[in-house]
């Protein structure tokens, strides 16, 4: 669904040059439910806006759905946001018109598209939970639930690509794992391939993949060792037989440094900081056993 190649975006303005993504590999596949954390400043939200057609890169590969986004005319993008891609916001106020009710909300991009389809509408208000919520203005709406109706319009013209852009970054823990649960099953009802960006590590938890961005290259990522369903069926299981969960959320996923076609890779910072390599600008390396090893400089 998405094949990032060495993605470079720059930005300039009259005497400044900033390198948002500086040589970003992502693969993601079809049907994958998946995260994309990393600190402010990391690279995270650029790389979301060109995956939605919002920004065009400077250099590199960004393949999405078989359509090549840098050479896509301005029609072919717009196109592209109707048709491929839905998009859910942090900030309800790009998501949301205030004076429409949330069934209004959802048909509005049908309405753009020349059809209106209020079956499907009501659907999709259904398919997250709030069919009794249609004809309510957002006012009246609370904050989980006004995110709910923007992952509804973001549906409404069947997407194959969700993205959402710090989902649960205004809401309580409670509807944070409510709305995490929701693109769970979203992704398994619709077949939807899900990016999520954010920098909350509890992600990891409900998610198979997560990738980190640091510095604008992909970092490291880490792939859930067990289905999580099966994980909670484990942990219903322990439940039920009085014993605790053990060291579920430590060992759930592992974890793996990402080397670019170069052979460079980002190695964890406690990790440097553990063997005394953290303000070191060399490090020797050597081959044993069948093991690459990093040493300090003699």
């Amino acid at each position: 669904m998405i094949q990032c190649d060495n993605l470079v975006k720059i930005y300039k303005t009259a005497d400044l040059e900033v390198v948002a993504l500086q040589g970003l590999d992502l693969h993601v596949e079809e049907g994958e439910l998946m995260a994309i954390i990393g600190n402010s400043g990391s690279g995270k939200s650029t790389l979301l806006n060109m995956l939605g057609g919002l920004d065009r890169p400077s250099a590199g590969k960004l393949i999405v759905d078989g359509k090549d986004m840098l050479k896509a005319t301005e029609l072919d993008l717009v196109r592209y946001k109707r048709e491929t891609v839905g998009f859910v916001w942090q900030n309800n106020a790009r998501n949301l018109i205030p004076y429409l009710t949330a069934l209004q909300n959802v048909e509005l991009p049908m309405l753009l598209k020349g059809r209106r389809r209020r079956m499907l509408a009501m659907e999709l208000l259904e398919a997250v939970g709030l069919a009794h919520r249609a004809h309510n203005r957002l006012q009246q709406l609370s904050g989980g639930e006004q995110q709910r109706v923007a992952i509804a319009i973001a549906l409404a013209n069947r997407p194959k690509l969700l993205l959402a852009d710090e989902p649960t970054g205004s809401v309580d823990t409670k509807m944070a794992n409510q709305i995490l649960d929701l693109f769970r099953e979203l992704n398994r009802t619709y077949g939807l391939t899900v990016v999520i960006v954010t920098h909350d590590p509890l992600l990891a938890k409900k998610v198979d993949r997560v990738v980190a961005i640091r510095d604008g290259k992909t970092s490291s990522e880490m792939i859930r060792r067990k289905s999580y369903a099966e994980e909670l069926a484990e942990l219903e299981a322990s439940a039920g037989e009085g014993r605790e969960g053990g060291d579920a959320e430590e060992e759930s996923h592992v974890e793996y440094a990402v080397m670019d076609q170069f052979g460079r890779l980002q190695i964890p910072s406690a990790y440097l900081e553990s063997v005394g390599l953290k303000d070191s600008k060399k490090v020797r390396v050597s081959l044993e056993d069948g093991r690459i090893v990093l040493l300090p400089p003699e």
